[in-house]
């Protein structure tokens, strides 16, 4: 964050960092066990003695007549590790799948600032986001979830005459109180489709538009603070 005396406005300029960045994938043995992960502690669970091919105190043979039975037996549980894995994976928003839907509509997905990528990894990207939106507050905030949409943003805070810092007769002006509510966004490399003569039309096309960019402005306005108002800065 910096302050700038010649624009009166603080600047805040983050380091947007890829979404998802360093969470680990959840994974142990217990995740997708195969029959041989799991019979030899379900044999353990014999109790001892020659009967049950144990004689001595030694270990049971996975080759004998009750291992074998017990392979059958344990053969259900692994397809039930393996679902209540998967089932564990879709609490969380990295691991989420056949419950893609679910989630979307405990957030309200598709609103009306989503993007038009309907496939499952866009539709991930969209929740993600928007999970993300759910904790911000700061002008850094803003612009790693502008990140998190594909936009690189810098945001600048106007602000008015503050004794101790502005110069009385310098660049400063006072200004009104309520110039302080408004985030100015600027998109890098932002592409401004303006009304064409002769191919536009008159009562559909806009004087001019911001494309994707409007897209952004949505979801900073859907997010920001109550004492905030983003705008585009050209």
């Amino acid at each position: 964050m910096a302050r700038d005396p010649g624009l009166n406005t603080v600047t805040t300029v983050a380091s947007a960092g890829a979404p998802g960045a360093g969470v680990p994938a959840a994974w142990d043995n217990l995740a997708a066990p195969s029959n041989d992960d799991l019979v030899g502690g379900a044999v353990s669970l014999w109790p001892p003695g020659a009967a049950f091919g144990t004689p001595d105190g030694q270990a049971m043979s996975l080759s004998g007549l009750l291992a074998r039975f017990t392979r059958v037996l344990i053969s259900p549980w692994e397809w039930l590790y393996a679902r209540g894995f998967r089932l564990v994976s879709e609490s969380t928003v990295f691991g989420v799948n056949e419950m893609l839907q679910d989630w979307e509509v405990e957030y309200g997905l598709p609103d009306a600032c989503g993007a038009e990528d309907t496939s499952i990894a866009g539709r991930l990207r969209a929740l993600e986001a928007k999970l993300m939106a759910v904790a911000i507050i700061t002008p850094s905030d803003f612009i790693r979830l502008a990140a998190s949409y594909g936009f690189v943003i810098t945001i600048e805070e106007p602000a008015v005459f503050e004794c101790g810092f502005s110069e009385c007769g310098g660049e400063h002006t006072v200004g009104n109180a309520r110039q302080e509510v408004y985030w100015l966004v600027t998109v890098t490399d932002l592409a401004v489709d303006y009304f064409r003569c002769g191919e536009s039309e008159c009562g559909f096309d806009p004087l001019f538009s911001y494309g994707e960019a409007e897209r952004l402005l949505c979801l900073l306005r859907q997010h920001s603070p109550a004492w905030a108002i983003p705008v585009l800065s050209s």
